[in-house]
C-alpha cells in the first residue's frame, strides 16, 4: 500500500528514508544534522526512520525523535529485514515528489547532504558520489570499484559511483520492483538509468570511520551484491534475445539521456 504523493514542481520536496539496525549511537546524530539541513533548503520534508528489527536502544531513539519533531515518523521492523526491506517501507510510505536514503550510521559527511539536497528538482534522478572513498578500507574500496564499473557496462551511463547517495522520483521508483536484500541499491540505480530522462551527479563526502564496523563487509552483503549484478546481467540478456527481430524497439539506454552539469 502506497500513500499518495503531493507534488508541487515549484518547490523542492523530499521524503528522507533513515534505515537504522542497532545504531542507538549515530541515529541521533544522523537526524540531528538532516533537520539542521533540511529546512534552509527545502520548502518541504519529512524524515522516515526505519528501525530494522533492532536489539540495542534504537527503537528508544526513533520513538524519542518522532516525539520531538512533527516531520519525523518511525516504521518498526519486527525483525532485521535488511536496507532493501527499509528502502522498500520507506518508499511506500513517502509523501513527496522525491526520496532519498541516509543511513543511520552517520556515514555521511553533513556538507555532501546538504549539497545533495540543494540539488533536488535540478534533473529527474540524481547520483552521488564519494570524493574520499579511501577513507576506507582497500576491500571496501575495491567493492565500489567493481560495482561501479558493472554499473557503467550494465547501463551504458558512465557515473562515478554506483553505490552512494542518491534522489528518485517517487512516482517512477514505485514502477519499478527490487528484491528486498542489500544489492537493492544496486538494482534500483541500474533500472533507474535505464528509465530517467535525466540525470545529474553530485559530489559527497564520508565520515571517517575508525574501527570499519558497518555491516557491508559480511559475507552475505558481498554476496547479494555480486549476485544481484549477475542477475541485472542476466535479466538485460533475456530481454534482449526475447525481442522479434522484427520489431523496433528503442531502449531507454539506446537514446541519448541528458546528463545535467
Amino acid at each position: 500500500m502506497h500513500l499518495p504523493i503531493v507534488s508541487d514542481p515549484k518547490t523542492k520536496q523530499l521524503s528522507i528514508i533513515v534505515p537504522a539496525y542497532n545504531e542507538e549511537s549515530t541515529l541521533g546524530i544522523t537526524v540531528t544534522e538532516i533537520l539542521s539541513i533540511a529546512p534552509k533548503i527545502l520548502d518541504t520534508y519529512e524524515v522516515i526512520i526505519v528501525n530494522d528489527g533492532s536489539t540495542d536502544d534504537t527503537a528508544i531513539t526513533a520513538d524519542y525523535l518522532a516525539q520531538q519533531h512533527s516531520c519525523v515518523s518511525v516504521i518498526h521492523q519486527p525483525t532485521n529485514r535488511g536496507v532493501g526491506a527499509a528502502y522498500i517501507a520507506g518508499l511506500g510510505a513517502a509523501q513527496y515528489e522525491y526520496l532519498t536514503l541516509v543511513p543511520g550510521d552517520n556515514a555521511f559527511n553533513a556538507a555532501g547532504i546538504e549539497a545533495l539536497f540543494k540539488a533536488v528538482g535540478t534533473a529527474e534522478l540524481l547520483v552521488s558520489y564519494r570524493s574520499n572513498m579511501k577513507v576506507r578500507t582497500p576491500l571496501r574500496h575495491f567493492l565500489s570499484i567493481a560495482c561501479t564499473l558493472s554499473m557503467q557496462l550494465l547501463t551504458g551511463r558512465p557515473i562515478r559511483d554506483a553505490h552512494s547517495l542518491y534522489v528518485y522520483p517517487v512516482a517512477l521508483a514505485r514502477q519499478i520492483k527490487v528484491n528486498p536484500g542489500y544489492g537493492y541499491h544496486i538494482e534500483s540505480l541500474s533500472k533507474m538509468l535505464l528509465r530517467a530522462e535525466s540525470y545529474k551527479e553530485v559530489q559527497v563526502w564520508l565520515n571517517p570511520r575508525p574501527d570499519e564496523s558497518s555491516g557491508v563487509m559480511k559475507p552475505r552483503v558481498i554476496f547479494s551484491l555480486i549476485a544481484t549484478m549477475l542477475r541485472q546481467f542476466v535479466e538485460r540478456f533475456r530481454n534482449f534475445i526475447s525481442r522479434r527481430p522484427t520489431e523496433k524497439v528503442v531502449e531507454k539506454s539506446q537514446r541519448k539521456v541528458k546528463v545535467m552539469k
